[in-house]
């Protein structure tokens, strides 16, 4: 009997999976599936990339071209990821459907600019980056959010932290529907407004005392950037004589710290390295900076 009725399930899942993907193709009815797999057939008269979707156990194709106005070069990040579409074709027979994701951005954005509002929290997929910008899609709507907008943790690269595919939650901060002078219309967000402050635990911290952080960067002209706890970034010069292996990324270091200015929200610190991190040649105690 258990056998029999996961059967039953299954068929029963799958024939309301076809139902809604015979309604997507009608109404252009905006569904949502994972990429499971990338392949190369022919569209039309020539080959192209497409993403394999499973909607509910009904497999369909996602062309490349049918993704994104976006100029995407390769497909691979997107496996493992869910997409948004309408249905265009549908070959009963064959058992498949052949999807339009762009199609479903025009759906969606046209449903956002009439219901979002400022303060209100989305997902955003994150189509495109550089070092210091995300380029988003909120519900179908593109939005770049800048490096200061991401995070209270230092990033120094985008592209080290994010790939292409991945969704970050994010909240409106300001929101202006399109007009004729502005076509566009006007979407600004932020991934960082929803983290809790670190400067809210600056009070765990006190002037002349010592604490250990982890090193986020080490710039040959700015000094070395730490973290005492995420997204509390405090930056010291180098250290004279110190051994260039303790100073690397993801190393934890010793600072002591001079001066906390909450107003200006700024931490003024000093490297302690230990005797043995000190190069060749330096004699004595620890060296401080």
């Amino acid at each position: 009997m258990r056998t029999v009725e996961q059967r039953f399930d299954g068929v029963g899942e799958e024939q309301l999976a076809w139902a809604d993907i015979k309604e997507s193709q009608r109404v252009k009815q905006v569904l949502y599936a994972e990429a499971i797999g990338l392949e190369t057939l022919s569209f039309g008269s020539k080959k192209e990339e497409m993403l394999k979707l499973n909607y509910k156990g009904v497999y369909g194709y996602l062309p490349k071209s049918r993704i994104d106005n976006y100029e995407f070069k390769g497909l691979h990040h997107f496996l493992g990821k869910e997409f948004e579409f309408v249905v265009e074709t549908v070959d009963v027979e064959g058992h498949w459907f052949l999807a339009n994701r762009i199609q479903a951005l025009e759906v969606s954005s046209k449903r956002f600019w009439k219901s979002a509002k400022v303060g209100q929290v989305l997902v955003g997929f994150i189509r495109g980056m550089d070092v210091s910008r995300l380029y988003l899609l909120v519900e179908g709507v593109p939005a770049i959010m800048r490096r200061e907008d991401v995070s209270y943790s230092f990033i120094d690269d985008m592209r080290q932290e994010f790939e292409i595919g991945d969704t970050i939650n994010v909240k409106i901060t300001k929101f202006e529907p399109p007009t004729e002078e502005n076509k566009d219309g006007v979407l600004e967000v932020s991934a960082k407004v929803l983290e809790r402050d670190p400067w809210g635990q600056i009070a765990h911290y006190k002037e002349g005392s010592s604490y250990s952080g982890t090193i986020t960067k080490v710039h040959p002209e700015h000094g070395v950037f730490l973290e005492l706890v995420p997204g509390l970034t405090v930056r010291t010069n180098f250290p004279p004589n110190a051994n260039p292996a303790v100073l690397q990324k993801g190393k934890k270091i010793t600072i002591k710290v001079l001066e906390i200015n909450p107003r200006e929200r700024r931490l003024k610190a000093i490297t302690i390295i230990p005797h043995k991190s000190i190069s060749a040649g330096r004699r004595g105690g620890r060296a401080v900076q």
